[in-house]
């Protein structure tokens, strides 16, 4: 069995669509679906009809020298030359176109702007009726399809800018004959909603008929009629409905939508911080001007009379503070002299000083001993010495040269 590489496969099926004459000059004929047209001035778009559709491209040269830039727009029935491509990078099917011929528009590019002749002539789209975008919206619906890939880009791009906003869901079918009235639905009930300050509305890029949902009647009626700010992000950036119209603002793309919807919250920071810094300056610049006309007034007034008082005050001041001074010194130096004096004559009087000398003092029950007539032999003494006290017993008692009694 021959198993293929995607490189070998690729390069069979392009040779074998080169081999094919008939390819590399045929007549096409559909509807021009997703129009974008690149910088350099080449135009891409889908060729579809009722079942079908193949990718186009139209290269600025072909279109400058047919006479084609600006005339083409989504909707249109064209007959066209075209060679068909593929590419093996990719495995990409696509038509280069060689020639293109306009026809009438599609029926739905006729209902489209049939439509919006009507509702613009009753003012739904009127710049006067659209209302501002709050700033700093805390909770945002979205009426979307909860599988695609809108909500995921918007909670994305939300969440990178300010994670603190809330979002709430009202999930709707975004393509179908019966969407247009439950996407209605949707909106009047994010409107109803009292937590919700502002509304996104949308789905991703598609042909014509993919998003002809956003073209209906109730769609538009409910957007117009919404009391809530709210911004419609329908399709890609080329792609126009007539909810976009009805809408207060428009979104490129869901993620711009998002990016209109949730102020970054780094940037709302650094407004803070700089009011809070403008005001700093601001109260510091205005008290030094106060301040400065202040000594203004003071010096051209006050300023001299003043002056005079508080040098006339100062001297008297600095009289009566050498006087305290001097006062004061001279009451401390008389009760340091008084108290010297005390000192001295306690001294004199302090009991221990003469065992200080060297001389005892002797007690018989806590009573000093005086006299021998205070003892007898057998007593019991304490004598005081000057680095403490000794107990004995009396042995024998003697007056002055005679013996009075002995144990």
């Amino acid at each position: 069995m021959d198993v293929f590489t995607i490189s070998r496969l690729n390069q069979c099926i392009k040779r074998t669509l080169e081999r094919e004459f008939i390819l590399k000059n045929c007549f096409v004929a559909g509807t021009i679906s997703n129009l974008k047209r690149h910088s350099a001035g080449h135009y891409y778009f889908t060729l579809k009809d009722e079942e079908a559709a193949i990718d186009v491209a139209l290269w600025s040269s072909t279109a400058q020298r047919k006479g084609l830039v600006g005339k083409l727009e989504n909707g249109l029935l064209v007959t066209m030359r075209a060679a068909v491509n593929f590419y093996e990078k990719t495995g990409r099917l696509s038509l280069i176109c060689n020639d293109l011929q306009i026809g009438t528009k599609s029926p739905y590019q006729m209902a489209f702007e049939e439509l919006k002749r009507e509702l613009e002539s009753l003012g739904y789209f009127a710049e006067e009726h659209k209302k501002p975008l709050p700033r700093l919206a805390s909770c945002i619906g979205i009426v979307t399809s909860q599988s695609g890939a809108v909500l995921h880009d918007i909670l994305h791009v939300a969440k990178q800018r300010n994670p603190l906003v809330r979002f709430k869901l009202y999930a709707v079918p975004v393509q179908g004959e019966s969407a247009g009235a439950v996407i209605a639905k949707g909106v009047s009930k994010a409107d109803a909603d009292p937590d919700v300050d502002l509304i996104i509305v949308g789905r991703g890029g598609g042909s014509m008929e993919d998003l002809w949902c956003f073209n209906d009647r109730a769609v538009v009626e409910a957007v117009y009629a919404c009391h809530t700010p709210i911004i419609s992000a329908v399709g890609h950036e080329t792609d126009y409905t007539l909810c976009d119209f009805a809408a207060d603002v428009r979104g490129a793309t869901p993620s711009h939508a998002a990016e209109m919807a949730v102020y970054p919250l780094a940037s709302l920071q650094n407004e803070v911080a700089a009011v809070a810094e403008f005001l700093h300056t601001r109260m510091t610049e205005e008290v030094e001007s106060r301040r400065q006309q202040l000594f203004a007034l003071f010096n051209r007034k006050l300023g001299v009379p003043a002056l005079t008082l508080i040098h006339r005050e100062q001297s008297r001041l600095d009289g009566y503070t050498h006087q305290l001074h001097t006062s004061v010194k001279r009451g401390v130096d008389g009760a340091r002299n008084r108290l010297i004096i005390i000192a001295q004559r306690l001294e004199a009087n302090n009991p221990l000083a003469p065992l200080l000398k060297g001389y005892a003092k002797a007690e018989a029950k806590g009573v000093p001993v005086t006299s021998i007539s205070q003892v007898a032999g057998g007593d019991t003494l304490t004598v005081h010495v000057s680095d403490g006290t000794i107990t004995t017993i009396v042995k024998e008692v003697k007056a002055n040269g005679s013996f009075i009694e002995k144990l």
